[in-house]
């Protein structure tokens, strides 16, 4: 097919805005119509004329078009490296959240300390208020209770803090936290996102991951809350491993260290799994959008 436009005609000067040529995908698709005309042997007709153009033009390598299969691959590529950075990015969260737990136990300890260490007859003479001093102490540093609540009058030796518990409960019991933290993500998933269209649930996943990432305390409010009301001696004897001690066996201290266990590992899974979830939406291709996508 030869070139029949009228060169007296203006064109613009200007490359579109997208900055491809296509005066040149032109001209190149003129070049294979030609070829298909006068040099092929199959001589094609109508659609298959059309899609064999095509067909070509977006094969060629200087056209500029990759395959819906190529496409995805790349995509996958980015997908692989994005969910590494997410993961790398989760852990670095997580060793901060722990560096920050660290440093308020201790921070909450030498408060509490300090609160005991004046909290006495001369400095705080009516005993109710000292004994409120003491169990603000208590609220603090659990682990190292005030009570029987010590005065200057007293000639009874200090009492002892009791042991603390056993830290390899504590973990087992982050760990259950968290696995019903990411069956929570789940439930979320179902609750905020089914039924949606894809640009809703793109929309959905881009706010909750700002919201996730910046601390908004309106996106976090909408995750699933661990129930501290509803912890309870049964939830205890299902999470607690083997040799560990029942329930009614643990002091009010060490049952508040349990829930806070169990609190942290469901709270950072829900949190992590809902950051996985929003990701895989954003990232995710869907099917069936086109044979070709430009680069």
């Amino acid at each position: 097919m030869n070139d029949t436009s009228d060169s007296s005609i203006e064109r613009p000067r200007k490359q579109p805005e997208d900055g491809t040529d296509w005066r040149a995908l032109g001209r190149l698709l003129q070049q294979i119509q030609n070829q298909l005309i006068h040099r092929d042997q199959l001589p094609r007709y109508g659609d298959d004329y059309y899609a064999e153009s095509l067909r070509r033009l977006l094969t060629d390598s200087r056209c500029g078009f990759i395959t819906t299969a190529e496409h995805q691959r790349l995509v996958d590529l980015h997908t692989q490296v994005d969910r590494r950075n997410l993961q790398d990015a989760n852990r670095r969260a997580r060793e901060a959240r722990a560096r920050y737990a660290t440093a308020s136990r201790k921070i909450r300890a030498e408060l509490a300390g300090w609160l005991r260490r004046v909290a006495n007859d001369r400095t705080v003479p009516s005993r109710y208020r000292r004994e409120g001093v003491l169990l603000a102490a208590d609220w603090l540093d659990p682990a190292s209770s005030a009570s029987p609540y010590p005065s200057t009058r007293s000639t009874g030796a200090s009492p002892q803090p009791p042991p603390p518990l056993d830290p390899h409960l504590l973990q087992a019991l982050r760990d259950a936290g968290g696995r019903e933290g990411r069956l929570a993500g789940g439930w979320w998933q179902q609750h905020a996102l089914t039924g949606r269209t894809r640009a809703e649930r793109e929309g959905v996943a881009r706010t909750v991951l700002d919201g996730i990432d910046s601390g908004d305390d309106a996106v976090l409010a909408g995750l699933p809350c661990f129930d501290v009301a509803g912890y309870d001696a049964d939830r205890y004897q299902a999470h607690r491993p083997a040799g560990a001690p029942d329930w009614s066996d643990l002091a009010a201290h060490e049952r508040a260290l349990v829930i806070d266990a169990v609190r942290d590992g469901f709270t950072e899974a829900v949190r992590d799994d809902v950051a996985a979830r929003c990701h895989t939406i954003l990232h995710s291709d869907p099917a069936g959008e086109g044979e070709g996508v430009r680069r």
